[in-house]
């Protein structure tokens, strides 16, 4: 049976906030178990604001490990560690803004925390817990719009995360899990053979051990291209990953691999160059339509490219193109293409038409 206290936690009447605070405790709670992990990923994917939340809780973790040493610090610890029990009548959840100060991390972690650290008996020493804890032991990652981020994971692995990017570090003895929960990264992944890499995005699992890959979730579509190596890509649900089972497919070196929903995964021979350009500040597009093309592009500003005539989305495309500033690709465009642009302003979206 659940702790009551575990459900009440999700009250939708608490804050974002409050939540975030609440899985940041939980996690680093010695009897965390497989169950809390999935619960804690459903409630990451349900909002964008509740992986930035936990993302703050990171930040003042690390804010705080970092001030350990000072005295003050430490005797401000020890005084809210002798606080009366009484304390918790209030609930731990009232100071879920933990950002206020790094003394009320400490207090939301270690005195309002609802769950017993150890193996449910108490005897740990909430101190030496939080002293024991890893400061990262899930850290999430994430870029803005328009940013790109390179990420150097503990295994000796390599993320470099595209544009408005979210993902989630999940390492254990067994395995070393990382969820995607928004946008597209390119893994570099360290061989070790007794800890697979697996790359959770929207249901869909990407296994590898020593292999150069990417992954994309756009909507409840996930694309996966392999530059090198091997991976098996796979449903989250399916116990086993068999390569030879319906709805599990293994990638060669070239190929990508397209989930849509629970329709069937298609495979198909992709330029991994021009899909992981990306990562060197190019666009490369090849007889593209010009439509998907203001679509991908849009992905890196935050001002707008717009299609102002429905006849243009279909006019096809090739070039390279600089990511991050839509007023340059409009004047390529106006320079090469029957395009025209009305730039003004810095701030309004840019409308493309034909050419007069």
């Amino acid at each position: 049976m659940k702790d009551a206290r575990s459900k009440n936690a999700f009250d939708t009447s608490n804050s974002v906030e409050e939540q975030a605070a609440h899985w940041f405790a939980r996690l680093r709670a010695d009897n965390a178990g497989r169950s809390d992990q999935k619960r804690f990923k459903a409630w990451l994917e349900e909002s964008p604001r509740h992986a930035e939340a936990y993302a703050l809780q990171e930040e003042v973790w690390t804010a705080m490990q970092d001030s350990a040493v000072d005295d003050d610090i430490l005797a401000m610890r020890q005084s809210a560690l002798a606080m009366p029990a009484a304390a918790n009548n209030n609930g731990w959840l009232k100071y879920g803004a933990i950002a206020a100060s790094l003394l009320v991390l400490a207090i939301s972690v270690v005195i309002f925390n609802p769950f017993q650290f150890g193996n449910g008996s108490g005897n740990i020493d909430p101190v030496d817990q939080l002293a024991q804890a890893e400061p990262q032991a899930s850290p999430i990652y994430k870029t803005a719009i328009g940013q790109r981020s390179t990420v150097n994971l503990p295994d000796g692995s390599v993320v470099e995360l595209n544009t408005d990017s979210l993902i989630q570090i999940n390492f254990s003895n067994e395995r070393r899990d990382v969820i995607l929960l928004r946008g597209e990264a390119l893994f570099e992944v360290a061989k070790d053979a007794s800890r697979p890499f697996v790359v959770e995005a929207d249901g869909k699992l990407v296994t590898a051990i020593g292999t150069t890959f990417s992954v994309r979730r756009a909507d409840d579509e996930i694309r996966v291209t392999l530059i090198e190596g091997i991976v098996t890509v796979d449903d989250e649900d399916r116990e086993d990953a068999n390569p030879n089972a319906v709805g599990t497919k293994q990638l060669r070196p070239g190929e990508q691999l397209v989930a849509l929903g629970d329709q069937p995964f298609k495979v198909s021979m992709i330029n991994t160059d021009a899909v992981t350009s990306w990562k060197d500040g190019r666009l490369i597009f090849d007889n593209e339509p010009l439509g998907a093309i203001v679509q991908e592009v849009n992905r890196y500003s935050t001002r707008k490219l717009v299609v102002g005539d429905a006849t243009l989305s279909d006019m096809r495309v090739s070039g390279i193109f600089q990511v991050g500033s839509v007023d340059s690709f409009a004047a390529a465009l106006e320079a090469s293409f029957p395009v025209a642009n009305n730039a003004q302003s810095d701030e309004d979206d840019i409308i493309l038409t034909w050419r007069e």
